[in-house]
């Protein structure tokens, strides 16, 4: 299985294929997914990435700040996103809420029209507006991800995947800012 730090690195790349290790059928709240039972063949075709502006990027700017998030397992992640300039924000991954052992990073960027989730992979945003943005894996159309804003100090990461077997997954994770 595939540590914490691979689910953030998604969730800013930190991390994004949910393992078959993972339970899939659950969501991090431990309710049943809807229509578990049910034979799955595919995720959804990811969009191609759209054309994007700085007024564009400047709508993930909430994401700025310290989070805590949670693993389907229960277990605590915490994040730190910081503006580095007008079309960059750096993504960083810790151990604890101290914030001390950083141990992934990402960058989330504007460039030459395209919004852009790098750490490890890259993520190419399809769909970017003032609810969220939905990230397809430039390489591998099986995988991609949704942060949706549920409020100034709440948002989900949803990580959809194909498993070994070719069913689908997803898997989501609930996000509680901690400090700015």
């Amino acid at each position: 299985m595939m540590g914490p730090t691979f689910y953030t690195a998604a969730i800013l790349s930190v991390v994004l294929v949910a393992t078959v290790s993972c339970r899939a059928e659950t969501r991090a709240t431990g309710e049943k997914a809807p229509d578990s039972t049910a034979p799955k063949k595919s995720a959804p075709v990811p969009q191609a990435a759209g054309k994007y502006g700085q007024a564009d990027f400047a709508r993930l700017y909430w994401l700025v700040g310290s989070w805590r998030g949670r693993l389907p397992d229960g277990r605590s992640f915490y994040e730190r996103y910081r503006l580095s300039d007008d079309s960059t924000i750096k993504m960083r991954s810790f151990t604890d809420d101290t914030f001390s052992k950083a141990t992934d990073s990402a960058r989330i960027t504007l460039r030459a029209g395209t919004v852009a989730h790098a750490g490890g992979a890259r993520w190419l945003a399809t769909r970017l507006d003032s609810t969220g943005v939905d990230f397809a894996s430039e390489r591998d159309a099986s995988n991609n991800f949704t942060w949706a804003r549920q409020s100034r100090n709440n948002w989900k990461a949803v990580l959809n995947s194909i498993d070994r077997n070719g069913k689908a997954q997803t898997v989501v994770y609930p996000m509680l800012r901690i400090g700015r």
